[in-house]
């Protein structure tokens, strides 16, 4: 074995390393000081100095990413006698033919990720394809015309010329670490390898670093200045791969079976059109109400993580998943047969959000596009202030640029909670749930008789099951009966009941807190599960509703409540906020993207779906393939295969599944082809 050689050349790797981060770094100065106002980061002067940090370990993941192959052939030359000098040269000729196109390409990114920022105000994302696939033509003429392209040119020939002077001086370097002992020059690879490990990470957590780790404060641009152009184009290549809506609404009529959109809507409202346009038809309008002019009342909605309706059957007094929840669910509206529109989060949040079968739109060349189809239009054409909160990152699934173009007045995730809650502490997706309530109360508390819609998305009911270690526990004691189902070990369950009992505890108190106060007066609060929990059993198919079903808790102060409360009717995503614009706003246009949960309306036309295949209603459940599968109630709520041809309530919600699907997404397509 050669540790000399092999010493030498890991030195070498530690000192480009080196160069890359200065180069890096320099990009992120020229940032700060070209884009950023002195007025404006003064007071984010600690933060300042984290995005540094934490760029520093975006840096280094794209570095180590880099130098895998320098690190491999430093492998090589270890394992070869050192009697063959010439692999040292060999090795040092590879590393400076390797390094410095790996330079010079890692210099076009930044610089080009620095122009588009300049244009854009945001690092390389989905639009730079959006670029690319307009009028090439004229696009570089813009470029020429727009940017000093001569003198860029030159630039970046002479810092060519810089990265070949010192990845020479380097290659050439002869430093060797004085250790005299094996086992030191041992210890010192492990080392290396060990931190070399950690770089590729970029974190020393349960999960590597990723884009939404770039959120570190309350001010956008300091958060924008974490990350490098590398990490943002390597980001921008994954959702291009990963993440492709299509507006293509003929294609989408064919998928769901109709023959125009004038077809898909009618049978989705079940009424003929007439000469109407059919998209108009999908708006609905809620009545006209002296009191709510008057009085508007505020509109808490929550997102709760993985609030599976299937776990309230567990609660006990030994077994306690409800905590505080339990004492304030006697004055609130509570649905059951009631599933979740999508089984990702990212889908059920968008599908809340702005009624879209299609998602996600956050990751796609769409994010920028504000649709009217947004929950929170409505609220904002009456007056409302819009605001969204997260114990989460901002910058998860790119929520940070998407939340703002939606309606949103503000948009609040972890770093601007840790800044406006005292005590407020944090686990691995986020801040604490009892956190981003004690945030939501304080708008409330300070909106100075301005009416609030908050949209809210909680995070901590989440693996690896961390909790505040101020939080004292209910008791969870798993019964032999559960210990017998159970899909995995005793203990996971036991921390993933106990985090879903503290989520519940948190809206719990909340609510509580609400209803004790003058807030209660004049305060709707709706939550429910962005999707089922599926960690702790497994489903059979006769247990579907409890597979995917979430529930829908609603507190509705006594001045506010109207229509009629029938806990088991059936419903999903879909009717949430029909349901809310009816209770809280006054003749307001909205989309018809499902039933008012409290209307006085005949319980036969509700119904639920979720992923837009599964639909249930009190006749029993269809999966809408092109060969569409019946099954009618049986005990407990399970369901039986109707195998006889003789189904034609299920044959018509199967229609209506579909059509509702086909009528929604050529909505969505409708709005973004507009942009």
């Amino acid at each position: 074995m050669n540790f000399s050689a092999f010493n030498r050349f890991l030195v070498k790797i530690v000192i480009l390393y080196v160069l890359g981060v200065l180069m890096f770094m320099t990009f992120r100065v020229l940032l700060m000081l070209n884009f950023g106002s002195y007025s404006d980061l003064s007071p984010f002067i600690i933060d300042l100095v984290r995005a540094y940090i934490v760029g520093l370990r975006y840096d280094t993941i794209v570095l180590a990413y880099g130098l895998v192959l320098p690190v491999i052939v430093s492998i090589v030359l270890l394992l070869i006698p050192s009697k063959f000098a010439v692999a040292e040269r060999i090795a040092n000729h590879f590393l400076f033919y390797f390094t410095v196109p790996l330079l010079f390409i890692f210099l076009w990114i930044l610089v080009i990720d620095f122009y588009f920022f300049k244009f854009f105000q945001s690092h390389l994302n989905l639009l730079a394809f959006g670029i690319m696939e307009d009028d090439t033509k004229a696009v570089m003429r813009s470029v020429w015309t727009d940017y000093p392209v001569v003198k860029l040119l030159l630039a970046i020939g002479l810092c060519f010329l810089a990265i070949r002077f010192f990845v020479k001086r380097i290659s050439k370097v002869r430093w060797e670490l004085p250790l005299k002992t094996i086992w030191l020059k041992i210890g010192a690879s492990v080392l290396f390898f060990v931190l070399f490990g950690i770089g590729m990470r970029g974190s020393l957590g349960t999960f590597p670093i990723e884009k939404d780790d770039a959120i570190i404060s309350a001010n956008n641009f300091v958060n924008s200045l974490t990350m490098n152009g590398v990490f943002s184009l390597k980001d921008a290549f994954a959702d291009r791969s990963n993440y492709q809506i299509d507006i293509d609404i003929d294609k989408s009529l064919a998928r769901y079976g109709f023959t125009s959109p004038a077809d898909a809507v009618s049978k989705y409202l079940e009424k003929p059109l007439g000469n109407n346009a059919p998209l108009a038809e999908l708006m609905d309008t809620t009545a006209y109400n002296d009191f709510l002019k008057n009085n508007p009342p505020s509109v808490v909605f929550i997102m709760m993580e993985s609030m599976s309706n299937y776990y309230l059957d567990l609660h006990s007094s030994t077994l306690n998943v409800l905590g505080s929840l339990e004492k304030v669910l006697p004055d609130c509206y509570l649905f059951r047969n009631f599933l979740s529109g999508r089984n990702g989060t990212i889908h059920s949040l968008e599908g809340l959000m702005v009624n879209t079968p299609l998602s996600p739109i956050s990751q796609s060349i769409y994010m920028g596009t504000s649709l009217e189809s947004s929950v929170a239009y409505p609220f904002l054409s009456n007056g409302y202030e819009t605001s969204f909160v997260t114990g989460g990152k901002l910058g998860w699934r790119n929520l940070d640029k998407y939340i703002v173009k939606q309606y949103f007045q503000h948009a609040e995730g972890s770093a601007a909670l840790l800044a406006s809650v005292p005590g407020a502490s944090t686990g691995e997706w986020g801040v604490f749930d009892e956190f981003m309530f004690d945030r939501i109360e304080q708008m409330l508390t300070k909106s100075k008789g301005k009416p609030q819609f908050v949209f809210a998305f909680s995070t901590t009911n989440h693996t690896p099951y961390q909790l505040p270690d101020t939080y004292k526990p209910y008791p969870v004691n798993i019964t032999d009966s559960i210990r017998k189902v159970l899909r995995c070990d005793e203990t996971i369950a036991k921390k993933n009941l106990t985090n879903y009992q503290y989520a519940n505890n948190c809206l719990g108190e909340f609510i509580k807190h609400i209803k004790d106060s003058p807030l209660g007066e004049n305060t709707i609060v709706v939550a429910t599960g962005d999707h089922n929990s599926l960690a702790l059993f497994d489903f059979t198919d006769s247990e579907l509703l409890q597979k995917l079903s979430v529930p829908l808790v609603m507190y509705v102060p006594a001045k506010y409540r109207q229509g009629k409360y029938d806990p088991n009717r059936f419903g999903s995503h879909k009717d949430i906020f029909p349901t809310i614009f009816n209770l809280a706003l006054p003749h307001t246009a909205y989309l018809k993207s499902g039933n008012n949960m409290l209307s006085n309306t005949s319980s036969d036309i509700f119904y639920a779906v979720n992923d837009f295949n599964v639909a249930m209603n009190s006749n029993g459940c269809v999966i809408a393939n092109d060969k569409p599968l019946y099954y009618r109630w049986g005990a407990n709520k399970t369901l039986i295969p109707i195998t006889d041809d003789n189904t034609p309530a299920l044959d018509s919600l199967a229609i209506k599944t579909k059509a509702h699907a086909a009528s929604l997404t050529i909505f969505i397509q409708n709005e973004l082809s507009k942009h």
